[in-house]
């Protein structure tokens, strides 16, 4: 992450007052999504399990003025998820904006895969989001909140050696659709990111694992049109814009923000 603000970054304070809880917010994605919402104006609950990672984004956040807390949460236990959003409430009073951005990937098709994986891997990127949609809806409805989920352009367009990753992922956009329709009637409104390769610490280690990681590097920014992958804040913007009053009328969408990788992927 760069020290460059997302106000910098030319976004304004489009949820002021608001609150804001992102799972997996320690690092990746997560973490430039809270970047984006603290700098247009959100409080933010920050769950992970990472302890340690999310105590830095912490200190990142509130060194920048914001107001923001941490919960460890597995976001894959009931039990944990519950807990979280008591704390939010005891801290906050409110949840406005709720972003489903946990998630893990093991490389592993259904021939590699064990049960174990297959199950570590669904809890944590879908499972997560009924236990965590569920559990912040009875807020979320006082609000006219919004949901924003973080699926994969895998949900869409899929991926070799990775079949929990792509199943879970083309299930967030399913529910991510079945939620819209059941949750309009509260004026809650929910949809879905579908990032393509985008400058993470999971990504990073993927490429040092790489038997030439500046081969790799380039060849994947050039299966992309744009000619690089995204920046964390890129997809922060894309939730902050889904979560804010210009996304008012925008519900049960998957938005792909891959750099057009997946026109032909």
């Amino acid at each position: 992450m760069d020290k460059m603000t997302g106000l910098q970054r030319g976004v304004g304070p489009l949820v002021a007052g608001q609150v804001a809880v992102i799972t997996g917010a320690a690092k990746g994605i997560g973490r430039g999504c809270a970047h984006v919402l603290a700098a247009s104006g959100a409080s933010l609950a920050l769950l992970d399990i990472d302890e340690h990672a999310a105590s830095a984004t912490l200190r990142q956040l509130e060194a920048q003025g914001a107001k923001a807390a941490y919960f460890k949460t597995d976001v894959s236990r009931s039990e944990d998820v519950e807990a979280a959003i008591h704390g939010v409430l005891k801290s906050f009073g409110r949840i406005d904006i709720l972003v489903n951005n946990a998630g893990a990937h093991d490389g592993k098709g259904i021939q590699e895969a064990d049960e174990a994986d297959w199950d570590r891997i669904i809890n944590t990127n879908l499972k997560s989001i009924y236990l965590m949609s569920k559990a912040a809806l009875p807020s979320l409805k006082e609000s006219g909140g919004a949901i924003v989920n973080m699926a994969s352009m895998v949900g869409l367009v899929g991926q070799g050696q990775s079949g929990a990753y792509s199943a879970s992922k083309g299930g967030i956009v399913a529910l991510t659709k079945n939620m819209a329709l059941d949750l309009a009637q509260y004026g809650i409104r929910v949809n879905c990111i579908c990032p393509g390769w985008v400058e993470t610490p999971l990504v990073n280690e993927w490429f040092a694992l790489q038997p030439d990681e500046a081969e790799a590097r380039r060849y994947v920014n050039s299966i992309h049109p744009l000619g690089r992958i995204a920046d964390a804040d890129e997809i922060g913007k894309v939730a902050l814009f889904l979560a804010s009053d210009l996304a008012s009328f925008i519900t049960g969408v998957a938005i792909e923000v891959d750099g057009g990788v997946s026109l032909g992927y």
